[in-house]
């Protein structure tokens, strides 16, 4: 059974790849692609993958998860009003702090979250994540 990090993992190999095919053409409109993802990936992890932390795991982990999304959005916004080399450059800083934010997923956060959760709770993430992203397209 494929559980919520499962797909929240999907979702950040997704962006992986396309901000390495990025950093070979740099064409806008695979930086338009990645903002896609990035802001469904937000949607989800907002919409039902924080609640969860903070049910099983406390207000704190999820209120760190919940900056380091902020500060995504904010370079979204910021490479988004840009064009030329100033959204390259816009790009390698979203990338850092997207690398940054996963690694703290994957490293810290999904671990305590797997072993906090019972295997209903992470389907039940799954369903809500798949929810959450046909909803908002």
């Amino acid at each position: 059974m494929i559980s919520g990090i499962d797909l929240i993992e999907a979702d950040h190999r997704r962006v992986e790849a396309l901000f390495a095919e990025y950093e070979r053409d740099h064409q806008a409109l695979v930086a338009g692609q990645i903002f896609a993802e990035l802001t469904a990936h937000d949607d989800a992890e907002n919409g039902a993958l924080y609640p969860l932390v903070a049910h099983l795991l406390g207000d704190d982990a999820a209120d760190e998860a919940l900056v380091a999304h902020a500060r995504v959005k904010m370079l979204i916004e910021r490479a988004r009003a840009v064009e030329g080399a100033a959204l390259v450059d816009a790009m390698q800083v979203l990338q850092e702090q997207v690398a940054a934010h996963v690694a703290d997923e994957e490293q810290s956060l999904f671990p305590r979250l797997r072993e906090a959760a019972d295997d209903a709770q992470l389907a039940g993430l799954a369903a809500r994540i798949e929810q959450i992203k046909q909803r908002v397209g």
